[in-house]
């Protein structure tokens, strides 16, 4: 996932890329450009978005100047609920009504931080990103997630956090106080805040970490004495930042709130102010269009599916149309006399049955094998034999009528009943002649 983040403050607009990569954040690229007269941000966008890629998550982040917070205590302790009440809850208590507002909560201890900026000046921002094709997703201010640069977790101390714009305040890693600063010298406008939360809170705070602006000036000498009883360091590049930055600790600290909202993106659920009319639309028009694609390749599977069923059904019923073609073929073949029968595998399994049923012949072998041995050589040849239910005939030639009378002389020591039947002389002097016996007991 690729991540852009604009950053703007009063008098500069900050872009930073990141790609996260697993659990990594990579830092890709960045840069610091001035807004004035002379240079305007609709400007600048064009070449930034040259540079990004087309699945981009893009992040705006505008001035702290442009929000306004109050601590409010609330029955609930979802930030989800407590969000959705809060336009109640503010009802009156604003300059304007609260349907011309936006907001969000954040969880202090046991209260809630209400967020909100006027909905007019943010879709103003809003617009002219999205003018340059590069309209963001997610609409907050980095000052909200400063917790995740903080390279001590758990100090019990209280710890400032401030890059010239605004400040946060923590303790043992949670938030406690948020507020923007005023346009005067950083360290009078950080001393008169601290001394506002001390004297509403009694939470004394000695250490002041600098990133950003803030560590610019600090760096370059620029930044006034601290009053007495107050230190300003400079933000140790650390743990995640300092992997994200590993050779460029410059970069870190001027990129570092651009990096904590890249953090927060992968980690939590970021401060967002683009809900209700200012919602953010467009990604529900790419799921749209990859739903649309989704639901046209299921569909064509399914067609797909369906017509291979149907292709596997003609070729079955074919197959099964072809068999009983084959079925009743085979049934005139062994049946010609018979008229078309109602089930004819019905029939042919019956006639199976019965022949070879208890009270069908033996196998005919035998019985051929006999009539062989007694054929002798006064029959030439036997070319046709009818073995059924115990009664043999034959038909055969035999060299002359004696040499027929002989085989039936033969056979009656085998068979019952035997006789012979027609006997048909030829020219040379052979016959042929008809045989009918019927097999004794002992040959069944």
């Amino acid at each position: 996932m690729n991540y852009l983040i604009v950053q703007l403050s009063a008098d500069e607009a900050l872009f930073a890329r990141f790609r996260k990569r697993g659990r990594e954040l990579v830092f890709v690229e960045g840069s610091r450009h001035p807004l004035d007269a002379d240079h305007s941000l609709a400007a600048l966008l064009p070449e930034i978005r040259a540079k990004g890629k087309e699945e981009e998550r893009i992040v705006l982040a505008i001035p702290p100047s442009l929000l306004f917070m109050r601590e409010v205590e609330l029955p609930i302790s979802e930030r989800r609920k407590a969000r959705e009440v809060l336009p109640l809850e503010m009802k009156g208590e604003t300059a304007l009504d609260t349907d011309e507002l936006v907001f969000d909560a954040i969880p202090l201890e046991g209260k809630f931080l209400a967020v909100w900026g006027r909905k007019s000046e943010i879709a103003a921002e809003i617009r002219g990103l999205a003018g340059e094709g590069m309209e963001p997703e997610i609409v907050t201010a980095s000052l909200f997630h400063w917790h995740l640069l903080l390279p001590e977790k758990g100090d019990p101390a209280p710890v400032a956090v401030t890059d010239g714009e605004a400040l946060a305040v923590y303790q043992n890693g949670a938030p406690l106080y948020f507020r923007p600063l005023g346009r005067g010298e950083l360290t009078a406008e950080v001393a008169r805040t601290l001394a506002a939360l001390e004297i509403a809170k009694g939470v004394r705070v000695d250490r002041v970490l600098l990133h950003g602006k803030a560590a610019r000036q600090a760096a370059a000498g620029a930044l006034p004495e601290a009053p007495e009883g107050l230190s300003f360091a400079i933000l140790p590049v650390a743990a995640g930042l300092a992997a994200s930055f590993p050779a460029d600790p410059a970069a870190a600290l001027d990129l570092a709130g651009a990096y904590a909202l890249a953090r927060a993106l992968g980690s939590e659920e970021p401060v967002d102010f683009r809900r209700g009319e200012l919602a953010y639309t467009a990604g529900m028009v790419k799921a749209r269009r990859k739903l649309r694609l989704s639901i046209g390749l299921a569909a064509a599977v399914v067609v797909l599916l369906c017509a291979e069923v149907g292709l596997r059904y003609f070729l079955v019923k074919r197959d099964l149309a072809s068999l009983d073609n084959s079925i009743s073929t085979l049934y005139r073949e062994v049946f010609p006399t018979r008229k078309k029968a109602v089930d004819e595998v019905a029939e042919l399994r019956s006639e199976i049955k019965r022949l070879g049923g208890p009270g069908a012949a033996s196998s005919p072998l035998p019985v051929l094998k006999r009539l062989a041995e007694l054929k002798g050589d006064d029959v030439t040849g036997i070319y046709e034999a009818e073995i059924e239910g115990g009664e043999v005939r034959l038909k055969g030639d035999a060299r002359s009528v004696q040499g027929a009378n002989d085989f039936k002389a033969r056979a009656a020591g085998v068979f019952a009943g035997a006789e012979l039947g027609e006997i048909k002389s030829r020219p040379d002097g052979s016959v042929t002649f008809s045989f009918r016996a019927t097999m004794k007991g002992g040959e069944k």
